[in-house]
């Protein structure tokens, strides 16, 4: 008998298609994430740190952005029967938090929706009106049902100045900004999937 190779545990892997390519092992969840991805709609999902998470964002990425290129022999490729493909946001908001002050968090959320945005056309202009409100403007132009965002700890700038109630208000007010634009904007959004713990 030919001795098998054992696939690797994918420890520390959060990217689906470097999983894929690495040919790593995967417990095929992608019936159930099918169930999710099939329908327009607003999810959000709560768990613990080291939960799985951003993988499952880095999945449903891949699934919107390349269709079942990295989805080979997994259950979902015979259920998913959309050929077409989306625009996708995808936003880790553990990359921003307020820990040197509120102007500082202020210039990184900004920077982060313009770098996660413009691939997909959005111009920023400096001297024009707030990016939240170009923003807002940029989505009205987009085809209806035409993007997917994906937002992974949406709670880290909150959960990171917990002890500090003036600075914990100002990033929640900054936040909600950001999410009444989602909620005016919904024309445009297929599917919007949101983690924190």
């Amino acid at each position: 008998m030919k001795d098998r190779e054992l696939k690797l545990l994918p420890l520390g892997t959060s990217d689906f298609t470097a999983l894929r390519i690495r040919d790593q092992i995967y417990v095929d969840k992608t019936e159930l994430i099918y169930q999710l991805a099939r329908f327009p709609g607003k999810f959000f999902l709560s768990r613990p740190r080291r939960f799985g998470k951003s993988l499952l964002i880095s999945i449903f990425e891949s699934l919107f952005k390349y269709g079942l290129r990295d989805f080979q022999g997994l259950a979902i490729e015979r259920l998913w029967k959309e050929e077409k493909t989306y625009n996708v946001v995808r936003l880790d908001f553990s990359e921003i938090k307020p820990l040197e002050g509120i102007e500082q968090f202020k210039r990184d959320l900004k920077e982060l929706l313009i770098s996660a945005f413009s691939p997909l056309g959005f111009e920023h202009n400096p001297l024009g009106a707030e990016i939240f409100r170009q923003l807002s403007t940029w989505m009205k132009s987009q085809l209806p049902n035409s993007l997917v965002l994906l937002i992974d700890e949406y709670d880290a700038p909150l959960t990171s100045c917990l002890n500090e109630m003036d600075l914990f208000n100002t990033v929640r007010e900054r936040l909600s900004k950001f999410y009444a634009i989602l909620k005016s904007n919904d024309a445009a959004l297929r599917f919007v999937f949101i983690t924190g713990i």
